[in-house]
């Protein structure tokens, strides 16, 4: 056995379902509007995770187009039977209930079906396929549906069969059958600082459910613990027989703060008592430390880098986008990603060329090496620190500044020129669709030379972006002073609830009405030293 440091799943992986096929491990989470998906990751070990694919890969599967920013795929379950990977996915759009629908695939990186809508109810369902065959759909608040056995749609009525302790929002129903009885979990209390998992029992899958007399079996109780707002678990058994809890938590830098990763996945033990009921990690509270029986070593938490040269014909199931890239916009070539400078606006729920990546530590530099050839003033292209439409930070280079390449002017000046073409470094932080220019440098490059940008986050500081650039050979040069990372921490968000956690991508943007030119991304490193 090995000891490890939870999370097991750092940065932005909520509402984990798990399922074992042999000896090989198979989880989802949420993605919310980004797209492509519902990642699926591999394991063989519950530590060490791999994105090998998505569920929703084809606009046509679950459209985004206009979704609001935290709306769109709530928590996934993804189940085994039947020779076939059954991926339920909660379609939350506000209308005012949500559409539950059911993608099957005959692998689990897929691809996955056109997909099956099996209700319209709440949120957060999942499959529970019984030993006799007959399968069950379960959502949010305690509900069970009888499913055909072909997944082609629900038989019966639904029934209400346990809908938990009093715990506000009871989610994340998931059934398990042990010993004769029929286990029933919930996610009560919020996904935020009461969030805890609790659990009922019953001879019948309908019930009645007999509630365990130690719930909630996963909860934090002490504020001044690294994990905190622990729920939304799922069981799976190793091939050793033993029992496992994957759940959704939070690292908060201070007592009940702010979570700058979002909502991680996390794994505790799980121990079957003498009376038949759950004892859940650390005496019911997140474990900090787990020991698996895994290789040594995880990396996610010793010093590294990953780089990405774009150089495999597809991009890595690393990235993606905000809502759905924009039709034609993008190409993998031989020289690296292509983003061409198509118009769009950045702050609305439409389709994007905003590529993105996790945030998957505290402390982090990004780096992109790239190529820029405009054709018209006010294209831009480069990095950005991204949240949602409310909150991000844009590092880019662009053609020309001043009024005609969409810039303001300075009233004191108007009988001097502001219009100038040429090459410009520019950070912009654009905050509750509010736009804050906070550096313009002209760059001593022209038109396809290569061009350096680097964000950094550095935690020491309190939670700082430092942005630098740099010509092909030459030195990194601040592109301005550190900027306050916090406004783009999921708590600072300025309406409805953030689900979502901060990323890193890159991206490319034109100019209505005009040529579009185009951007070439060379390398992507994105480099992390030890977390203690």
């Amino acid at each position: 056995m090995t000891t490890f440091r939870n999370p097991i799943l750092p940065g932005d992986y909520p509402d984990p379902s798990i399922v074992r096929v042999g000896d090989d491990y198979y989880m989802v989470t949420s993605t919310f509007q980004f797209f492509p998906g519902v990642p699926v990751l591999h394991s063989k070990d519950l530590v060490h995770w791999e994105t090998i694919g998505h569920v929703l890969t084809r606009r046509e599967q679950m459209d985004m187009t206009g979704i609001p920013d935290s709306f769109g795929v709530f928590a996934p379950d993804i189940s085994y039977a039947d020779g076939k990977f059954w991926v339920v996915v909660p379609y939350y759009h506000g209308q005012p209930r949500c559409t539950n629908i059911l993608y099957v695939a005959d692998r689990p990186e897929g691809p996955y079906s056109a997909g099956t809508p099996l209700n319209h109810h709440f949120i957060d369902p999942s499959i529970f396929h019984d030993d006799d065959g007959r399968k069950y759909l379960a959502f949010g608040g305690g509900w069970v549906h009888e499913l055909a056995a072909d997944g082609s749609g629900l038989v019966g009525e639904a029934k209400q069969v346990w809908p938990g302790t009093g715990g506000a929002a009871p989610e994340a129903p998931h059934l398990v059958k042990r010993d004769g009885w029929y286990y029933l979990m919930l996610a009560e209390g919020g996904t935020f600082y009461d969030h805890m998992e609790t659990v009922a029992r019953s001879r019948s899958v309908w019930g009645p459910y007999e509630p365990c007399p130690r719930n909630p079996v996963l909860k934090q109780t002490d504020p001044e613990r690294r994990i905190q707002r622990a729920g939304h678990g799922k069981l799976v058994e190793d091939p050793n027989g033993r029992w496992w809890m994957v759940h959704l938590g939070g690292r908060p830098l201070t007592p009940n703060g702010d979570c700058p990763l979002g909502r991680e996945t996390f794994l505790a033990n799980v121990e079957w008592t003498a009376d038949g009921w759950l004892a859940v990690g650390d005496e019911g509270l997140p474990q900090e430390r787990i020991e698996v029986d895994a290789p040594p070593g995880q990396p996610l938490f010793e010093a590294g880098e990953t780089v990405d040269r774009f150089d495999g014909g597809t991009l890595s199931p690393e990235w993606e986008w905000v809502r759905h890239p924009m039709e034609d916009g993008y190409a993998l070539t031989d020289r690296g990603l292509e983003i061409r400078c198509l118009p769009f606006i950045p702050y609305s729920p439409q389709s994007t060329l905003i590529a993105t990546r996790r945030w998957r530590h505290l402390a982090f530099a990004a780096e992109t090496t790239l190529t820029f050839h405009p054709e018209a003033r006010g294209e831009e292209a480069g990095l950005t620190m991204y949240r949602d439409t409310d909150a991000y930070l844009t590092f880019t280079v662009r053609r020309g500044i001043g009024q005609t390449s969409g810039q303001m002017f300075d009233v004191k000046r108007l009988h001097e020129n502001q219009e100038f073409d040429g090459l410009y470094v520019q950070a912009e932080i654009y905050e509750n669709l509010r736009r804050r220019a906070i550096a313009l440098l002209p760059l001593p490059i022209a038109a396809g030379d290569r061009l350096r940008l680097r964000a950094e986050l550095s935690e020491a500081s309190g939670g700082s972006i430092r942005l630098s650039y740099r010509a092909d050979g030459g030195a990194f040069v601040p592109a301005c002073d550190p900027l306050p990372a916090k406004f783009l921490y999921p708590e600072s968000v300025q309406r409805f609830h953030c689900f979502t956690a901060p990323r890193v991508g890159v991206f490319a943007r034109g100019v209505y009405g005009e040529a579009h030119g185009k951007a070439v991304f060379e390398r992507f490193t994105y480099r992390w030293g030890d977390e203690a």
